[in-house]
């Protein structure tokens, strides 16, 4: 496909998706929230002297349920771990774990992004993430570098050409003492700094197909197009490498005229930061067919929906990077409820009840005054306030009082009925949160605790729900932008581990698996359910039960800390699986062990002994062997010396001196 047909397949689809947006989506989130801000309600602009008070039900029912999942899915340390295959794939999963824990939680602010994210589901109905992996250039201060020689000059503007620092000036050569030319520089140094945000998309510009719906396999979006649009400079645009001819035909954009943008720019005069050379950017997920067969693609597309400029496109993976919050889930489809949805209705209702009591309490408490003009001075009773002085010629001062009866107090039951009842609705609430003093005395305390129970339930499925749906695909998408960029995403994690991390092992199919205690949402029950589970581990452990290792004993510890407060629970613990492995105990101890050594000396001492003997002998017999030899051979000579001359001619009597010759020994062989 050429850029034309592109740009052709992608437009169309594109309108359509931003259309549906704008005229569906967009209406109903702007309605819902104006009712959590609490805005005048349609026809209150006209109304003079009444009360114009608005219940406060949305607003406390979304923050309540906002805050109840934070506490559950803020207080542990890893809110989802990833479960390998197989025993083989255990390190590595570990691993991903405790990398994708430390990027949503440590490399970025938790609470910053939960909180929109949140936030936007329980007052519109959906609430998104996206994920962004960059790596960004710093510049550092100029600093001056003096006395550069030439022939160090090459080696910096290599540096330069690589990107590394950047040289501002350089001074003219000068000559040192040695005659040799230096220059001073102003260097800047370059830093690569891997960033990886995790950021809320307004729910008025993100953009999906009508089809979407939740996918059961990984909890992300299955839906045939789907992105966000944002604002972005034209120089920003050619700062990331994008084609100066298209950029500079793209049209400058303006202000959003989505009713919740306008709602939530409100309170600053509907200034929405749009300024300068800004132009509206789309990215855009879809699949298509480029080449010969249909893949996953990420396309850019600037300007005015009816004719679109393709900046980029580039293949990707299948997980698109959104995750979504839908707190009350509509089956088969991404488009649930809100808590707004549930009750604006009944939010309506209480503000007009409301209203009316307050306007029968204020002409109760200030009723109409019947004033007789010839004997009081009407000047007088305008603007009245205790101690005000009347003037008059009756002592009564001619004014009587048209009391109106009050009867507001009879809507009040049906008022604390109706709110009640919206308690079971959204599972928060007054009567969700506290309990009236007087129950106590009628009830036992495990009637109020199956009552309590009872009522976090709700809290309970739009928790499950979302950790099962949007957590657990963010977990993945971390993991799979990580794997599209590994030099990026080593330098990152290097951080974390000091230690090189095979990222090629690494992998968005493991399963993820929820370790967020639900069914327990109390804190002392929590604490008390663990503290029981402890007991028994404890117990098993010392029975010598094989069911229980050091490993559980540590993860129930690490949980009875987040119970407790405490986010880090390394300050209290140690891991055993980060310990290095244990050296095997010593065999046990036998009593005998020590007449076994004993005789053991003596054997040793006597195979010393022998050994001597027999060396001593040897020596002994050689030295003997060779005695005898050298005599043996003294005897032979003598022996010839005689025949010699027994046989001889007569010779002049000579003196002949036969000198013995003995071999020397050492005096241990002599004897």
């Amino acid at each position: 496909m050429t850029e034309d047909s592109i740009l052709n397949s992608v437009a169309s689809k594109l309108k359509e998706a931003v259309s549906f947006s704008n005229s569906n989506i967009a209406l109903k989130q702007e309605n819902a929230l104006k009712h959590y801000k609490r805005d005048l309600l349609p026809g209150d602009a006209k109304i003079r002297g009444s009360s114009k008070w608005v219940s406060p039900e949305v607003a406390q029912r979304v923050d309540w349920l906002n805050a109840s999942l934070i506490r559950i899915f803020d207080a542990p340390e890893s809110v989802c771990e990833f479960v390998p295959f197989g025993p083989e794939d255990e390190a590595v999963s570990r691993q991903q774990t405790q990398v994708v824990n430390w990027i949503l939680q440590t490399k970025n602010s938790h609470l910053s992004f939960l909180h929109p994210w949140l936030q936007n589901g329980l007052i519109t109905g959906l609430g998104v993430v996206t994920v962004e992996f960059e790596v960004e250039s710093l510049e550092s201060l100029p600093r001056l570098v003096r006395g550069i020689p030439n022939d160090q000059l090459v080696a910096l503007y290599q540096q330069e050409e690589q990107g590394l620092i950047v040289i501002e000036e350089a001074s003219k050569p000068v000559a040192n003492e040695l005659g040799i030319e230096t220059r001073d520089l102003k260097i800047r140094t370059i830093r690569r700094n891997p960033i990886f945000n995790v950021l809320s998309v307004p729910p008025e510009d993100f953009i999906v197909s009508k089809d979407a719906k939740f996918s059961a396999e990984t909890g992300g979006i299955e839906a045939k197009l789907q992105g966000h649009r944002k604002y972005v400079s034209k120089a920003d645009l050619l700062d990331m490498g994008y084609d100066a001819e298209k950029v500079k035909i793209i049209p400058l954009a303006t202000n959003k005229s989505d009713g919740i943008a306008l709602v939530r720019t409100h309170d600053l005069d509907g200034e929405q930061g749009v300024s300068g050379d800004d132009v509206e950017v789309y990215q855009v997920y879809c699949r298509l067919k480029i080449d010969k067969k249909p893949r996953h693609y990420r396309l850019t597309l600037a300007g005015d929906l009816n004719s679109p400029v393709l900046l980029d496109y580039e293949e990707t993976s299948r997980f698109y990077p959104y995750a979504a919050m839908v707190p009350f889930p509509i089956a088969d489809t991404l488009f649930g409820l809100g808590v707004v949805d549930k009750i604006a209705d009944d939010h309506v209702l209480l503000t007009q009840m409301s209203r009316a009591m307050l306007d029968d309490l204020h002409q109760h408490v200030n009723p109409i005054k019947i004033v007789n003009p010839d004997v009081t001075n009407l000047d007088d009773l305008m603007n009245m306030h205790p101690g005000k002085v009347v003037r008059s010629a009756d002592p009564a001062a001619g004014i009587s009082y048209n009391v109106s009866p009050f009867a507001g107090g009879d809507a009040m039951p049906v008022m604390q009925s109706l709110s009640q009842s919206l308690d079971f609705s959204t599972g928060v609430g007054p009567q969700m949160a506290s309990l009236n003093a007087a129950d106590l005395g009628d009830v036992t305390a495990t009637a109020v605790n199956q009552r309590t129970s009872s009522g976090q339930l709700l809290v309970e499925m739009v928790s499950r729900f979302f950790a099962d749906t949007g957590y657990r695909y963010l977990v993945k998408l971390v993991v799979d932008q990580l794997i599209q960029k590994p030099e990026a995403a080593q330098e990152l994690i290097s951080r974390l581990t000091n230690q090189y991390v095979p990222l090629d092992e690494f992998s968005p199919e493991f399963d993820v698996c929820t370790s967020v205690a639900f069914g327990v949402m109390s804190r002392d029950q929590s604490l008390g359910a663990l503290t029981n589970l402890l007991g028994q581990q404890m117990a098993a452990m010392q029975a010598g039960l094989p069911i229980v290792q050091p490993q559980h004993i540590y993860a129930t510890m690490a949980k009875l800390a987040e119970a407790s407060g405490f986010k880090n629970t390394s300050l209290f613990f140690v891991d055993p699986s980060t310990l290095p492995p244990a050296p095997p105990p010593p065999p046990p101890q036998d009593p005998n062990a020590g007449l076994i050594q004993i005789e053991t000396v003596k054997a040793q001492l006597k195979a010393q002994s022998d050994e001597a003997d027999r060396q001593f002998q040897q020596a002994k017999f050689a030295a003997e062997l060779d005695l005898k030899r050298a005599q043996m051979q003294i005897d032979a000579e003598l022996k010839a010396k005689e025949l010699e001359l027994k046989y001889a001619k007569p010779v002049e009597q000579d003196t002949i001196t036969i000198v013995e010759q003995v071999p020397s020994y050492p005096e241990a062989y002599i004897g």
